[in-house]
Parts: structure tokens; C-alpha cells; sequence
């Protein structure tokens, strides 16, 4: 059971604002390795379903930016027809617009939340041969919840790829600053995304309360280059930007203690690649059908 601390003790740093969160993500998405894991993943789920031959629908729950919708089809041939990209962040938005317009097809950008209550407009495609959730279910209330909403708009044979971290580094700092945060300040809930999820939270759940549901997973380590973070470059003003994303919140404005206790965390976590310290994680694929 997660244990918070002593007042005294409490860390005061509250989240990430929305632009905040899209200026970090946008350094660390430069940074890792793991737009490459996922490209080898959805190779591998787009060949297995004849994506490249047929026509694609396409739903995408959390697009971000549009940087992996842009890679599926202009580097894996995904024949897209028409995308739906849902994005509540607007900082996100203004660059989404940009890669959704560079793919040359029909698409939609609904800024709504994807809740029980998400509906689409009746004169757009109500059905989909392929919903994406790419590192988007950190920021749901209820992920496996959500997940199930999501089979409601697959059409027949359709598929649901879920991209989402496993257990290491990332989930475990996140939740050692949730619990040294005075929580009606910082807390998963008040985050626009809850890091400590891992893929084996949501493999289990569906297991148990989704038998109609069928899993497949694939997953491979990947890693984040904090090189700059680990040696403390002082000339590099975004070398933290990385961490503060994970964490969701600014790692400089906590106090020496608890930087210190997440610094060593990384570092544990690190493998020195052609003298770089490199931050290791697993990133997994989930294949959904119903």
C-alpha cells in the first residue's frame, strides 16, 4: 500500500500545465529509441492484418502531435482512407493539424475527451478498422474502461493497438514522487497523464473482467538518451525536460532529497551506449480483438 509522507516532508511542485506537458514530451520524443520499437511493432501488426492491401479506417485516442500516425503510413504503408484523431491537449493540437494535413486523406481532429459519453458526429464513419491508443491511457480515469469503449467502434475483424510502457524506471519515480507529494497538490489525478500504469495493469484487468477480448502482446526494450541529465551539463537548458516528463512535474523545483532519490533512480536504471548514459524501459504492444 502506498504510504504518504510526513507534512514536514511533503513535496509542494504541482504538474505539468498542457504546455508544459507537450514542450516536455515533444524534447523527449527526440530523445528515445522508442519510435523505432514501436515502428518494428506496428510493421509486424500491419502486415499480420493485410493493412497495407485494403483500405484503412482509423481512430487515434490521445494523437499528440501526429508523429506516429505519420510514420505508420508515410514509413509502414499503412493505407490509410480516413483518420479521426481525438487531442483534448490544444498545445498538441496546432501540430497535429500540420502532420494530419501532410498525409493527404480525409481527416478529422475531435478535442473531446474519450469517455462513455464520447460520441461521433452521425455524417462521419461511426466504425473502424483500426483504433490506436499510443501512449495515451496514462491520462484516463479509468483505462481499461476506456479501452473497452474503444472495441464499441471497431468495425467487423478490426483491431486495437495499445502502445504503453511495462514496469521500470518512469512508473517507479513517478509513483515515489506521488508519494512523497502533499496529494492536494500533486497526485495521478491531478496530472494530465498517471506514469505509473504499466502494461501488466491493464493485462490484467481485461483477463479478468474481459473475456470476450482477445490479448496479444509484444514488447521490447528500448531507451531514452539522459546524458545531459545524468552529467548535469549546465549548458543544456532542456536537459531535464525528459524527466520532467516522466515525473510530470518540474524535477528542479523539488527539494535536493528528492532529486537526489529520483537522480539515483535513473542512474540504476541506466546503460552507458557509446559512452551515453542511456535510461532503459520496455515498450509494449497490445493486440486487441473482440
Amino acid at each position: 500500500m502506498m504510504t504518504h509522507a510526513t507534512p514536514q516532508q511533503f513535496e509542494t511542485t504541482p504538474p505539468l500545465t498542457d504546455e508544459g506537458y507537450a514542450r516536455t514530451f515533444a524534447v523527449m520524443a527526440d530523445v528515445t529509441s522508442e519510435y523505432d520499437v514501436m515502428s518494428g511493432i506496428a510493421d509486424r501488426f500491419i502486415s499480420d492484418n493485410k493493412f497495407r492491401e485494403k483500405p484503412v479506417k482509423m481512430l487515434t485516442v490521445g494523437a499528440g502531435r501526429g508523429k506516429f500516425e505519420v510514420q505508420l503510413v508515410k514509413e509502414l504503408g499503412l493505407n490509410l482512407e480516413y483518420v479521426c484523431a481525438i487531442e483534448p491537449n490544444m498545445e498538441q493540437v496546432k501540430h497535429l493539424e500540420v502532420s494530419l494535413k501532410s498525409l493527404e486523406v480525409e481527416y478529422d481532429i475531435n478535442t473531446s475527451f474519450f469517455d462513455p459519453q464520447f460520441r461521433i458526429e452521425e455524417e462521419k464513419p461511426q466504425k473502424f478498422d483500426f483504433i490506436l491508443f499510443c501512449h495515451s491511457l496514462y491520462g484516463f480515469d479509468d483505462p481499461h474502461g476506456s479501452v473497452l469503449h474503444a472495441t464499441n467502434f471497431l468495425a467487423p475483424g478490426g483491431k486495437v493497438l495499445i502502445f504503453i510502457q511495462g514496469g521500470g524506471a518512469t512508473a517507479a519515480i513517478f509513483s515515489y514522487l506521488v508519494e512523497k507529494s502533499d496529494p492536494a497538490i500533486f497526485s495521478p489525478k491531478k496530472c494530465i497523464g498517471d506514469h505509473s500504469l504499466t502494461a501488466d495493469e491493464i493485462i490484467s484487468q481485461l483477463s479478468k473482467n474481459s473475456e470476450h477480448v482477445s490479448i496479444t502482446t509484444m514488447s521490447e526494450r528500448c531507451y531514452e538518451d539522459v546524458d545531459d541529465f545524468v552529467r548535469k551539463r549546465p549548458n543544456v537548458p532542456t536537459r531535464d525536460y525528459k524527466i520532467d516528463f516522466s515525473l510530470q512535474a518540474e524535477y528542479g523545483k523539488l527539494s535536493e532529497e528528492t532529486r537526489g532519490v529520483i537522480f539515483k533512480m535513473i542512474v540504476d536504471n541506466c546503460d552507458v551506449v557509446e559512452g551515453r548514459y542511456k535510461w532503459k524501459h520496455w515498450c509494449f504492444g497490445m493486440v486487441l480483438s473482440v
